[in-house]
């Protein structure tokens, strides 16, 4: 039996008998007493009390899961001899690391330790003086709940060449002087913790920072007053997915090396004009998913330096509206990157012909263009003809059902083009110049709405005569299938078979027949439904009539848009911590943009001038209750406000979400009077909780109900 034979049957047995008890022919059993898994030069150890003996040619050995309170010299004495290089602790209930730990592995280069709660860094730190620092180049310690670590944390790796990573723990604040005795930290990782602030004075070696997934709310000072850069040799910086909501040319000052920045998943509303103008040799951009962007400079991303732009997924509205409105100039907005060879707008709509003809209009030097999933219904003729040097195009997931036979012409450099997930029905001799399905390399056309008619024979003939179905990878047959007719429905394009009898003209005379037929009867049909559907008429006729008075502004509308937040939370001060750990978490991975007073209030101000002017700033407001929130006098006079609120723009405008039941001994009139007229949320942890969120986002994204409007 071959290897891949075995191995799939190795895998079947696993997911019918246990992965847990079941081993393969690569995974055997090692140790004294058979307590490891070991695969080539890795073992495993899980479930034990003490670290047992292994084969000498383990190099990379995993603890996982065991129970080790004390870590030292004596622990690896079954394994001294062995030249361990990669030394791996995962929830093993450590506590301490002595400071002999590791003296009898002189060649680790990468530790990790995770998710070990218990351990105490100050003796984390006295073991580093164990590991060898010519040697030591990764150092992992993730997921460990650590709030802040000692100022001498890394005082025994002095003269070491490392990449650090402190993903998944609690810090709230980065203090970067800790990294200073660290000769050279080339990489950095902190992200997803709940950093707010950055000190970022101790990186004068590092060069990829990140920073993603955390609570940061402004861009972080790169340089000291006297503009001296704290980070001269950073060229890799992430401060996507924080709560960022302003950035300026001033923002990026002292970074004259970066060439990589990310800022996805940020609350940006606008980009201003030259934003990059510091930044003399950025290559890449990436600002996606930023679903509150609402305009975009003419000149924002000026830059002889940018290589690739990435704005994808920022449900962005390419119209003529938002030109009107001067949100963004088609004309511009890429003219002034004259190096751009990489380009992704997808998921953002652009469905606009004339405005993607213009939009692409100075993109001679592309080479990779992604377009996926951005309402595109129609493709302009000349649009490629701006760019001679495209290599791939991505097209997936529109609305194209089909083009002129001259867009794809003289595209000599094209290798992959992907086309799936449309509504192309037909592929014929006309679609694609027969010199392009030589030259490309990918052809992907999966997932469209085929019709199996004698249309597409000369297709199904080029797949069967021609080496067309490697270039289509491994969609072809399976996602390839037929739409129409519907007795052929879901039958794969590879299963039908017409013949050039099925395609003789006689058929075609049937078919003529038919369609004549079909038009009388529709003709009929709408008669009747004229007569029938009277009321139906005259509510669309009305609808219609209203959409075109708010066109020419005889009323408008109040919408999300039109205010600087999606909500407000109201909270007693004793349920901070939920509020600010959870709620406000959930809600800005949402992509909605939340006022909380201990970070947007403005400083120096009254306490009820900010609740009254924030207020008045955002869309809905939230409202956390519980007994806690009954009892406050304070949260009870906001009660108040939310009242006024409610009166004058209806009970849409309050989510009110009940953290903890509220006792009948705390039930103030006021707040019986809210629930009892207002619908409410209960949240409680576990089960249920991702459809508790759902209804709260979708709440907070409800448009309040428009009052009735006379428009005869």
């Amino acid at each position: 039996m071959s290897n891949l034979k075995l191995n799939c049957v190795c895998i079947l047995l696993c997911f019918a008998v246990g992965c847990n008890d079941f081993r393969c022919a690569n995974e055997d059993s090692c140790g004294k007493d058979n307590e490891c898994k070991c695969a080539n030069a890795e073992a495993t150890c899980s479930y034990l009390h003490y670290i047992p003996k292994l084969p000498p040619n383990i190099t990379e050995l995993k603890l996982t899961n065991n129970s080790f309170s004390l870590i030292n010299r004596i622990s690896f004495m079954n394994i001294s001899s062995i030249n361990i290089r990669i030394l791996y602790f995962e929830n093993n209930s450590i506590e301490i690391l002595k400071e002999d730990a590791f003296d009898d592995f002189k060649n680790i280069i990468k530790l990790s330790i995770i998710n070990e709660k218990l351990l105490n860094t100050t003796s984390l730190k006295s073991s580093f003086q164990s590991l060898t620092i010519g040697t030591i180049r990764m150092l992992e310690l993730e997921k460990n709940d650590w709030n802040g670590l000692p100022e001498d944390m890394f005082y025994y790796l002095s003269g070491a060449n490392i990449a650090l990573s402190l993903r998944n723990n609690l810090f709230h604040k980065l203090n970067s002087s800790v990294f200073l005795p660290i000769a050279n930290l080339r990489k950095l990782q902190v992200e997803e913790n709940e950093i707010v602030n950055v000190d970022l004075n101790g990186l004068m070696t590092t060069g990829s920072l990140d920073l993603s997934n955390n609570n940061i709310y402004a861009i972080p000072k790169f340089c000291n007053n006297s503009d001296e850069t704290f980070v001269p040799q950073l060229k890799n910086l992430s401060l996507a997915y924080n709560a960022i909501r302003k950035i300026s040319k001033e923002s990026f000052k002292c970074l004259d090396n970066l060439k990589h920045l990310n800022l996805d998943g940020n609350r940006f509303r606008s980009l201003d004009n030259n934003v990059l103008a510091l930044l003399h040799n950025l290559t890449k951009l990436t600002i996606g998913d930023n679903r509150q962007l609402k305009a975009i400079a003419p000149f924002a991303f000026n830059s002889s330096s940018l290589q690739k732009l990435h704005l994808y997924r920022n449900n962005f509205r390419y119209s003529k509206k938002k030109i009107r409105e001067k949100r963004f100039n088609p004309q511009t907005i890429f003219q002034t990157i004259p190096n751009l060879t990489e380009l992704d707008l997808s998921h953002n709509h652009l469905n606009d012909y004339s405005i993607v003809r213009e939009l692409f209009a100075s993109t001679q030097n592309i080479q990779k263009l992604t377009l996926a999933s951005s309402d595109i219904t129609t493709i302009p003729d000349e649009l490629f003809r701006n760019m001679p040097h495209i290599k791939s195009l991505n097209l997936q997931g529109n609305e194209i059902e089909r083009w002129n036979e001259s867009l794809f012409e003289h595209l000599s450099s094209m290798r992959e083009l992907y086309l799936d997930g449309n509504n192309i029905h037909v592929i014929n001799e006309t679609s694609f110049p027969s010199n392009l399905l030589k030259s490309l390399e990918k052809l992907e056309l999966s997932d469209n709405q085929y019709r199996c008619t004698c249309e597409i024979k000369w297709f199904l003939d080029r797949i069967r005569s021609t080496n067309l179905s490697t270039k289509m990878q491994k969609n072809w047959p399976s996602r390839y299938t037929c739409y129409y007719p519907e007795h052929l429905r879901l039958t794969r394009l590879a299963d039908y078979f017409p013949t050039i009898a099925d395609c003789n003209s006689l058929n075609i005379v049937y078919m003529i027949i038919i369609t004549a037929c079909s038009s009388v009867l529709i003709l009929l049909f709408c008669v009747i439904m004229t007569f029938q559907c009277q009321i139906n008429f005259k509510n669309a006729l009305y609808l219609f009539r209203l959409k075109q008075r708010m066109k020419r502004g005889y009323f408008s509308l109040e919408s999300s848009d039109d205010f600087e937040f999606d909500a407000f939370v109201i909270y007693c001060d004793a349920d901070r911590l939920w509020v600010h750990g959870v709620l406000l978490k959930q809600l800005e991975n949402s992509n909605l943009n939340i006022c909380v007073h201990h970070r947007d209030f403005d400083v120096g101000e009254p306490v009820l001038n900010n609740i009254g002017k924030y207020m008045a700033k955002s869309w809905k407001i939230i409202v956390v209750l519980s007994n806690n929130f009954a009892k406050s006098e304070w949260c009870q006079w906001e009660i108040d406000l939310v009242q006024e609120r409610r009166r004058r723009q209806g009970k849409e405008v309050l989510i009110l979400i009940m953290y903890h039941q509220i006792d009948s001994k705390h039930m103030i009139t006021p707040l019986k009077t809210l629930l009892d007229t207002t619908p409410y949320l209960s949240y409680k942890e576990g089960f249920g909780e991702y459809l508790f969120w759902t209804a709260v986002v979708k709440d907070i994204n409800k448009p309040l109900n428009i009052p009735p409007t006379s428009i005869f």
